[in-house]
């Protein structure tokens, strides 16, 4: 089965030929291994492309942990694909589909990333309640997507994608096919946390 699982939001989002199905981000080290191997039972994974960082630590280390222990107990046979949010988004901006700065939700509550798509780096830390006053500064910025509308206030300006049949669609209609997305052939998932965890 061929499987695009988003590891980098406010939920976890597992797209198959079926309905998607979202786990929340809580519990998420009971529920992962039930549900993987559950949906491996009844469908068989075999190449898997993961949305990889950043996000919170906890969630980004027990998932990469359980897909990792998921190939190994499957003799390596699933094919493992990786980009972070920052990848997939320069491709967006590389086609002109999206301005040059933008908001990256990174498993906070009320912090948020202000991202530089052109330099491909971090601007700065700052509050989700400063959202207006850095678009006065930067001018157009768009918000990352998570799946709780109410995290960015149903802005109208969140980026919103989904995936259907091994494609990725961005705001229902810009299409772009796995090979596109899946630019990183990896052996093993390693957590992209884009940060050094606080370990103090």
């Amino acid at each position: 089965m061929r499987t695009f699982i988003d590891i980098s939001s406010d939920k976890i989002g597992i797209y198959w030929l079926g309905e998607p199905i979202f786990l929340e981000k809580t519990d998420v080290d009971i529920k992962i291994g039930e549900k993987l191997v559950e949906l491996d039972r009844k469908f068989g994974f075999d190449d898997i492309l993961v949305l990889n960082g950043p996000w919170g630590f906890t969630n980004l280390r027990v998932w990469s942990l359980a897909l990792n222990l998921l190939k190994t107990l499957k003799n390596d046979s699933i094919n493992f694909c990786t980009i972070s949010k920052p990848e997939l988004y320069n491709l967006f901006y590389s086609r002109g589909l999206l301005p040059r700065y933008w908001i990256l939700y990174i498993g906070q509550k009320s912090n948020v990333w202000l991202w530089d798509t052109e330099e491909n780096k971090l601007v700065k830390m700052v509050k989700k309640a400063e959202i207006e006053d850095i678009k006065k500064e930067y001018g157009e910025l768009y918000l990352d997507q998570v799946y709780d509308k109410a995290y960015f206030w149903e802005n109208k300006d969140q980026i919103a994608y989904t995936f259907d049949n091994w494609k990725l669609i961005l705001n229902w209609d810009k299409t772009f096919n796995r090979e596109e997305i899946a630019v990183n052939n990896v052996d093993k998932i390693d957590a992209n946390y884009m940060i050094e965890p606080n370990v103090s």
